[in-house]
């Protein structure tokens, strides 16, 4: 009877800290998503540096920013 006691009290210890470890890993993740977010100028050098724009298209299009 003791030992069902107490894997069910370590069952519930595991249970809260891998949903309190969940929850900081996401809270991790979505505060992290947000710093990356590029400005449209800083979107542009990127697809220019890829090749995805030309240089005529690149100067045409911060112009319009």
């Amino acid at each position: 009877m003791m030992f069902g006691d107490l894997a069910m009290m370590i069952g519930m210890m595991l249970f809260w800290v891998v949903l309190i470890a969940i929850g900081f890993y996401l809270l991790h993740r979505f505060i992290n998503d947000r710093k990356e977010e590029l400005s449209p100028m800083e979107i542009l050098k990127v697809r220019l540096a890829k090749g995805e724009i030309t240089l005529d298209e690149f100067e045409q299009l911060s112009k319009k920013l």
